[in-house]
């Protein structure tokens, strides 16, 4: 009489299957946890623009200044630092204004410097100062002269959050080649081969190409607008008139 029981060969055919379904499953699952991370990363980024909002409607429509010195330590849109590298995002511009606890980023994986876990940068130069628009840089980090809704040509199409990090690439000055918490970013024509919109999700990890000075992203940065509208969008398709106030008429 035959037992009832698995042979080796039986054995090593459900293995196999099992095998074969994980290899089929397992990049969707992935696909799945990474879009709903871009999804709580944009929900996070239209609270800060209702904060913002709100903000302005305290301000004379004007956003807030994305940072300045006081005293000894930095003030910024995000928070007021308590240390070397340490932030209380409590104490930010907008912090007032938030609506509750605006979670994590956990595709942010990133050492300490000038911004937080959420890992959502502030469009600094154009927005909250003048410093990109005007080329003066004499009084950084003492940002003055934040933008209006009223001076956008299209708010619609004009970036104001994004999804950010600093390279300190190998070629810098002191580089170490690590990623770090950046909360701020420029216009593409400053990125010189580094953005610092970070590409970060739903894509591979950045590569920081040495002997071309790149750092590579195919992945989707999480944009928002200053009309409040959140997007995801490649390098690629990120236009670099968008940055600025002002732009070519459609």
């Amino acid at each position: 009489m035959r037992k009832n029981a698995f042979t080796i060969i039986e054995l090593l055919v459900v293995i196999a299957i099992i095998a074969v379904l994980a290899a089929l499953i397992f990049p969707v699952f992935v696909s799945a946890k990474n879009a709903v991370n871009a999804m709580g990363v944009g929900r996070a980024g239209k609270q800060l623009f209702t904060a913002s909002t709100i903000y302005q409607s305290d301000h004379d429509d004007t956003f807030p200044i994305a940072m300045y010195a006081d005293g000894p330590v930095m003030q910024t849109w995000f928070g007021r630092q308590v240390d070397t590298y340490k932030y209380d995002t409590g104490l930010g511009l907008l912090s007032p204004y938030k609506k509750g606890k605006i979670g994590r980023d956990p595709t942010l994986q990133a050492e300490d410097w000038m911004g937080d876990e959420l890992g959502l940068g502030y469009n600094w130069g154009v927005i909250g100062s003048n410093m990109h628009e005007s080329g003066d840089y004499s009084k950084f980090p003492n940002c003055t002269d934040a933008a209006t809704s009223s001076s956008l040509h299209n708010t619609s199409k004009t970036v104001l959050f994004a999804t950010s990090a600093f390279y300190n690439v190998s070629w810098y000055p002191d580089g170490t080649g690590k990623k770090h918490r950046f909360n701020f970013f420029d216009p593409p024509e400053f990125w010189n081969g580094v953005p610092n919109v970070d590409f970060r999700h739903q894509g591979k990890p950045a590569i920081i190409d040495e002997s071309s000075q790149t750092v590579k992203m195919d992945g989707n940065a999480v944009v928002i607008f200053a009309d409040g509208n959140v997007r995801n969008y490649k390098q690629s398709n990120l236009k670099a008139e968008w940055f600025w106030r002002q732009q070519a008429s459609e």
